[in-house]
C-alpha cells in the first residue's frame, strides 16, 4: 500500500525553475531527467571545483542499497524511516527493502515540493508492504515522529536513514541534537545509516564545492 499526499497548489507554487535545488542537482549528477537548466549549470560549476562529485553521488546511492539490503536481510528489519529522500530514482529504499522482504514498511520524509510532485508516481509499494511520504522538514522532529507512527510501529526496531541531509543543518550542536532526538525515539535494536560530507586539509576541492 502506498500513501502519498497530493501536492497542494501551495506546494506546487514552491517549485522554482529559475533557482537551483539540491535534489534536482543530485538527480542530474546521477543521470536523471528531473532537473532544469539552472540545476545543470550549478551542477557543472560544482563538478569543475570537485570533478569526482558524480562518482561520489553514485557511491552514495550504492551505499544506500548495500545498507538497506544488509538491514532487511541480515538484521531482519522491516521498518525504515528515510529522511531527506531526494528525488525518486532507481533502487529507492522501499524497492531494495521490499525485494528482500515484501512486507517492509517505509516512511519517506522531505520538504522539497519537486520531490512531493514526483513521489505519487514513483514511490509505489508492494501490496504486502507500506510506503508513505511525509512533506516535512528535518527539524520538525515531533511532527515527523507523530506522522510516521501512523505507518511504523515504534515499539519495534526501525532503520533511520539520513544520507547527505544533516549537512544542511549548519550549526553542529543542532545537527547532533536532531540525530540524537530521532535515535532516542527509536527502540533497542534500531539502526542509524548516515552519510555526511567531511572537511579535510588534503581535500580542498571538496571544501570549495
Amino acid at each position: 500500500m502506498t500513501e502519498i499526499p497530493a501536492a497542494s497548489t501551495e506546494a506546487r507554487k514552491r517549485i522554482r525553475t529559475d533557482q537551483p535545488h539540491t535534489a534536482r542537482i543530485w538527480n542530474y549528477w546521477l543521470g536523471g531527467k528531473d532537473n532544469y537548466a539552472v540545476d545543470r549549470a550549478v551542477g557543472d560549476q560544482i563538478r569543475e571545483l570537485h570533478p569526482g562529485i558524480g562518482a561520489y553521488a553514485l557511491a552514495d546511492r550504492q551505499f544506500l542499497g548495500r545498507a538497506v539490503r544488509h538491514l532487511a536481510g541480515e538484521c531482519g528489519l522491516r521498518q525504515f524511516l528515510d529522511i531527506g529522500t531526494g528525488l525518486p530514482t532507481a533502487d529507492n529504499t522501499h524497492e531494495v527493502a521490499q525485494r528482500v522482504a515484501p512486507t517492509s514498511s517505509i516512511v519517506y520524509v522531505d520538504n522539497d515540493p519537486t520531490v512531493l510532485a514526483h513521489a505519487g508516481a514513483l514511490l509505489t509499494s508492494t501490496p504486502e508492504g507500506r510506503t508513505t511520504y511525509l512533506d516535512e522538514d528535518l527539524r520538525n522532529i515531533d511532527a515527523i515522529l507523530q506522522l510516521a507512527a501512523r505507518t511504523l510501529d515504534f515499539t519495534r526496531p526501525v532503520a533511520l536513514i539520513l544520507l547527505g541531509v544533516v549537512i544542511f543543518v549548519e550549526d553542529d550542536e543542532e545537527a547532533h541534537g536532531i540525530v540524537r532526538r530521532l535515535m532516542d525515539a527509536l527502540p533497542s535494536g534500531s539502526h542509524l545509516v548516515l552519510s555526511h560530507t567531511v572537511t579535510r586539509p588534503d581535500m580542498p576541492d571538496v571544501d570549495a564545492a
